[in-house]
């Protein structure tokens, strides 16, 4: 009897648990209006507030019903995977986490039967971010929002160096030739400040490095067309590697190590708080600016690039999914169409505290997002151009323990650049 006991008491527990994973603010029985009720579970670090789309989609039509619920980023992976697992998933899900990670475990259903029958048409998207949205062939998700990078530098540095603020360098080898006219030591030699370090928080939001946007601006390929073999010993990312050698060749590393350790964030951040003057960063990197240093006389430009080859700039997709699984695919599709509408773009990013730019061409081209705040930044910013990207299991699965040992030891053996990736392959 005691036994039977346990197992009761262990039932509920197991029963409770599950519900707590799997329905975070929901109820599996919908409310009896007559209308289609879709659950939309929304990644987000912000507060649980109705987002643009939702309220939108609710109030223009009256037979579905979007309900959504903000899931907080550190337990998304977990809930969702969960709902899928457990026969009883969401019916639309936003994700940035890469598109073939979720296909491949099966936890999304394709696309391409809905858009064959409405004739969707995936020209209105980047290009790059398109290409994210596919696994074998398939289409399992839909773009919503990206992000992008640029290059900027402190125009008050420029005016002290007797440089041009209005003429910030186009290609690295001008900012190699600018970086030494911005450094400045103390009497004892040490750092004040340096005119740009290559591979310091650059490209933070990602576990990229400036090394690899320079292999794509000179036309690297990390993988293979079957997406199962990984290329790191090409030419372009020799010679990206080659090139930030050949920086740091010119200083003392320990003393720019000693530097780099007065960096901090907030307003002891390296560009904001006017030690570093050159920086590439990310798309919300000015909403930081203007937090903690308003004042922060600055510049922003496509990052630079080799002579003769374009910029380059990494991108990621939030993107829209339907779980396998899913109660309502037909419902749910509606929503995800009525999302990447020019229109409801363009509301949802002049609503949104994030400063994220629509997946949608003709949204991130139309003029009342380009004159905002949130976009104002010259012709040439890479946001403008079709982001790149590649290669989303190889950042997960192999960028960590390959590339980053690769780095620490082209730097810390002494060998050639060469000699380092024959050893790596």
């Amino acid at each position: 009897m005691k036994m039977n006991l346990k197992w009761v008491i262990g039932g509920i527990f197991l029963v409770g648990l599950i519900a707590f994973f799997i329905a975070p603010a929901s109820s599996s029985a919908d409310p009896d209006d007559g209308k289609i009720h879709i659950r939309y579970w929304q990644v987000t670090g912000q507060k649980d507030v109705e987002s643009y789309p939702v309220r939108a989609f609710n109030g223009l039509q009256d037979q579905i019903v979007v309900d959504a619920t903000a899931i907080p980023w550190h337990e998304h992976e977990k809930k969702i995977l969960t709902g899928v697992l457990s026969g009883y998933p969401p019916d639309v899900v936003s994700q940035f986490v890469p598109v073939v990670k979720w296909a491949s475990r099966m936890a999304l259903i394709p696309l391409d039967s809905f858009m064959r029958r409405d004739n969707f048409d995936s020209e209105i998207f980047f290009p790059a971010l398109w290409e994210e949205m596919s696994y074998q062939d398939h289409i399992f998700a839909v773009p919503i929002f990206t992000v992008s990078m640029a290059f900027v530098y402190n125009k008050r540095l420029f005016r002290e160096a007797g440089l041009d603020p209005e003429n910030p360098p186009a290609t690295w080898s001008e900012v190699n030739r600018v970086a030494k006219l911005l450094d400045r030591r103390n009497a004892k030699g040490q750092f004040d400040q340096m005119g740009f370090i290559p591979d310091w928080r650059a490209l933070q939001v990602s576990t990229l490095q400036t090394t690899m946007l320079m292999a794509w601006q000179l036309g690297a390929q990390f993988l293979s067309p079957d997406g199962k073999t990984v290329h790191l010993n090409n030419p372009g990312m020799i010679k990206a590697l080659q090139w930030v050698v050949d920086y740091y060749d010119q200083y003392n590393m320990n003393r720019v190590q000693a530097f780099r350790g007065s960096f901090g964030y907030a307003d002891q951040n390296e560009f904001i708080s006017e030690k570093v003057a050159m920086m590439i960063i990310d798309s919300s990197f000015p909403e930081q600016i203007d937090r903690y240093n308003s004042d922060l006389d600055y510049g922003i430009t496509a990052i630079p690039s080799f002579e003769g080859y374009p910029t380059a700039s990494s991108s990621g997709s939030f993107w829209l999914g339907i779980p396998r699984g899913a109660k309502n695919p037909e419902a749910a599709w509606e929503f995800i169409k009525f999302f990447v509408r020019k229109d409801t773009q363009l509301e949802t990013c002049f609503e949104t505290e994030e400063n994220l730019f629509p997946a949608n061409r003709w949204a991130a081209y139309d003029p009342s997002f380009n004159t905002s705040e949130m976009t104002d930044l010259p012709p040439t910013n890479p946001r403008k151009g079709p982001p790149r990207w590649e290669g989303s299991l190889f950042c997960h699965l192999f960028w960590f323990p390959y590339f980053s040992g690769l780095n620490s030891t082209i730097f810390m053996s002494g060998l050639s650049c060469l000699s380092c990736f024959h050893l790596a392959a």
